[in-house]
């Protein structure tokens, strides 16, 4: 049985004021870095292995191997497994970092999910979540936290919010 952890909840915790993920950064060029890439151009597909960096903007992913591709229309799709898989985005308005690590990763470009699987945690500021999948919907702002197991649980802290210094 999956539990599921009501959306406004995780949506209040992750998306508490006027903070989101910094917009620019999807109109930037994606960067990889690796000790190894096999790219085709004919079915535009890359694997890269062995310490594995990915930067668009702000955004970092490090892993220990992804692999990238691009269809036709130009979505970008993206996946990866780690020991873990560390990401790292600045927030757009300020100087807050959300930071993420889970074992594998997928990214669909075309529709903007985002699916942390395994051992998967999100932290934003003092507050975290941790499940065995997270989805991220990019597009709405909206995750959705799940345990995969029977009688597993979805864990969020929600540390209050510091009243400003008088």
């Amino acid at each position: 049985m999956n539990r599921f952890v009501p959306l406004n909840a995780v949506l209040l915790f992750l998306l508490a004021g006027p903070v989101h993920a910094e917009k620019a950064d999807r109109e930037k060029p994606i960067k990889i870095a690796a000790a190894n890439c096999v790219m085709n151009q004919k079915t535009q597909a890359s694997v890269c292995t062995s310490d594995v960096v990915l930067t668009q903007g702000t955004l970092s992913i490090r892993g220990d191997k992804l692999t990238v591709r691009q269809d036709e229309a130009g979505n970008q799709f993206v996946a990866g497994n780690g020991s873990p898989v560390r990401f790292r985005q600045k927030m757009d308005g300020g100087n807050e970092w959300v930071d993420a690590e889970a074992q594998r990763f997928d990214y669909d470009g075309r529709t903007g999910i985002l699916k942390l699987l395994d051992k998967a945690w999100v932290k934003r500021g003092e507050d975290h979540i941790y499940s065995d999948v997270i989805t991220y919907d990019l597009n709405n702002e909206a995750y959705q936290a799940q345990s995969k197991t029977e009688g597993g649980r979805v864990n969020i802290v929600i540390n209050p919010k510091k009243a400003p210094a008088p």
